[in-house]
């Protein structure tokens, strides 16, 4: 009787450490960004509070610089098919799917943090519906720094970047360099290294950050602080795997998500600092456009604002709603 009981004892702590396995959730994440990025640092912070608070029942893997195969403009797809439980994405290269994504990239609409941290007050919840309708949930959004032009040779004047050859993300970025006279290219992270190193592209829109991801310095050596938009990428969760969890551990991930998002625009105002400062130690010469580019930058902009808001009606609400509250004319 004794043996049997131990084996009965057994077999159930062997039942309930099963149990216990099989509880726990494993999620793949992937990534654009290289493993240094400020972006892939932070998801990574992320998974390590989420691992910790929900003591190791949700842990999250990331696989960062494309690692699964997965290209920035496919992840909205991706995450809603369930290509993917979990992943990030930047919102401007959504657009194919949803128009509103692009509205982070309206030229000098929002060009600072702290004017898109105003333009998220009223764009935040269309996020949250449109990831709902793409079977996702929002769980963190984390700006860009301001976007620079890093290019071959340097831009002091409007005539500088006629014919210039100028890597852009999305079709609002596309409409706003076309205006200045260059040439833009559509193309995601994963191909503007070897186009820089081809000769296929002259120059690069972009952030300090990436900038420093991509070395830069070996390929090009000036960059301007054209500033044109903050834009922000966004991690969501596929719903069917998110509903999937206990309540308990959704709200525990949804309240780490909330309580950790000041901290990654923190984060993202301090990375930008340093990558410019190394973009300068490594011999690139960075400047700010002058009195007269700057007011002819902003000229050129205008157009792309009522064109892109044609395309969504509900990009002209929440467009209007922030210039009230912004001033803006």
């Amino acid at each position: 009787m004794k043996k049997l009981r131990y084996a009965v004892l057994a077999m159930a702590v062997t039942l309930l450490m099963n149990s216990a396995a099989m509880a726990k959730v494993s999620w793949d994440m992937p990534l654009p960004w290289p493993p240094e990025n400020v972006h892939t640092q932070n998801a990574q912070i992320f998974a390590d509070e989420v691992k910790k608070a929900t003591k190791g029942e949700v842990e999250i893997k990331l696989h960062p610089g494309g690692a699964l195969g997965y290209k920035g403009p496919e992840m909205l797809s991706v995450i809603r098919d369930g290509l993917a439980p979990i992943g990030q994405m930047l919102t401007s290269q959504l657009v194919g799917e949803e128009k509103f994504f692009g509205i982070e990239a309206i030229a000098y609409l929002a060009p600072s943090l702290d004017s898109l941290a105003m333009l998220q007050k009223f764009s935040r919840p269309e996020y949250e519906r449109l990831a709902k309708k793409h079977n996702q949930k929002l769980l963190y959004h984390a700006p860009w720094p301001g976007q620079q032009v890093f290019t071959k040779k340097e831009i002091t004047a409007i005539e500088d970047l006629k014919n210039l050859k100028i890597r852009t993300v999305d079709k609002n970025s596309s409409d706003f360099f076309d205006n200045l006279g260059a040439t833009a290219v559509q193309m995601p992270w994963g191909e503007v290294i070897p186009a820089l190193a081809s000769g296929a592209i002259d120059g690069v829109s972009t952030s300090s950050a990436s900038a420093v991801d991509g070395k830069f310095w070996e390929f090009i050596g000036f960059g301007s602080k054209f500033n044109w938009h903050s834009a922000g990428d966004i991690v969501t969760v596929n719903l069917d795997a998110w509903n999937k969890l206990s309540p308990e551990l959704r709200e525990i991930i949804e309240t780490k998500a909330k309580e950790l998002e000041p901290l990654f625009w923190k984060r993202v105002k301090e990375s930008d600092l340093k990558s410019e400062a190394t973009l300068i130690e490594k011999g690139m010469k960075i400047t700010t456009p002058g009195p007269e580019l700057k007011a002819e930058l902003l000229k050129r902009a205008q157009p792309v604002w009522e064109n892109y808001m044609k395309t969504s009606p509900e990009a002209r609400r929440v467009v209007e709603d922030y210039k009230l509250l912004m001033g803006i004319q």
